[in-house]
Order: C-alpha cells, then sequence, then structure tokens
C-alpha cells in the first residue's frame, strides 16, 4: 500500500450536518462548531468548522473560512483555508485566497485570488498568502 493509497478522503455527508444556515437567514458574527456545517443562507463573518463547511447555491457568505475540507456551491467573498480539501463547483463563486493540500476547481467556477497547494503535514499551519 503507498502513502496515497492509505489517505482518507474526506466526503460530505448529509447525516453529519450539525448546524445549518437556512435559505433566508442572516447570520452575523462568527460561527464556530465541531461538526458539518450547512449554510443556505447568509452569513457575514467569520465560519470555523472542525469537519466541514457546505456553502449550497443560495449561500452567501462575506467572511473567511477554515475547516477540515470546505465546499462551495454558492458565493464566498472572503479567504478560505482548509485541512484537507477544497472544492469549487461549477455554480460557485469565490474572491478571496484559498489554501488547502487539495484543491478542485470546477470548469465555469467564477474564482478572483490567489491559490496556494501546501504538503497535508504544513496545511494545519498555513496561511493564504497576503495580497
Amino acid at each position: 500500500m503507498t502513502m496515497l493509497d492509505s489517505r482518507k478522503t474526506k466526503t460530505y455527508n448529509e447525516n453529519k450536518v450539525v448546524t445549518m444556515i437556512g435559505p433566508g437567514t442572516l447570520f452575523t458574527g462568527e460561527l464556530k462548531c465541531k461538526g458539518t456545517i450547512r449554510i443556505e443562507g447568509s452569513v457575514d463573518g467569520k465560519v470555523l468548522s472542525e469537519d466541514s463547511i457546505v456553502v449550497l447555491e443560495s449561500g452567501r457568505i462575506k467572511g473567511d473560512l477554515s475547516a477540515g475540507q470546505v465546499i462551495v456551491s454558492g458565493e464566498v467573498h472572503g479567504n478560505i483555508q482548509a485541512v484537507d480539501r477544497i472544492e469549487i463547483t461549477e455554480r460557485g463563486k469565490v474572491v478571496g485566497d484559498i489554501c488547502a493540500p487539495r484543491i478542485s476547481i470546477h470548469e465555469g467556477v467564477l474564482f478572483e485570488g490567489q491559490c496556494a497547494m501546501k504538503a497535508e503535514g504544513a496545511a494545519t499551519a498555513a496561511k493564504p498568502p497576503q495580497s
């Protein structure tokens, strides 16, 4: 078994969602959670999770994100840092710097910022590049 074979890939599990900002909801401030956060509404502030942050198509965030993994299908205006991976789906929009060991940016994405891919061991101490 190679190093790549033994690496566990995090996947988004709908059943692990512990916090949800629903459609039509506006949250202002810093949101911290140990589990998965699903955002369908609007957040004005920092979002932190030890697990995953999932921004669905209706989700809008103005602030920085930091988590184990981040999946963006909505809109983020802020820097994103992930310990494991960042995925920006075909409907995603990100204006800000991103930093993770693994990054997936689908075709058709609006992305404006700098991208840094750090080795997994360095990801926890890594900070997105400053512009």
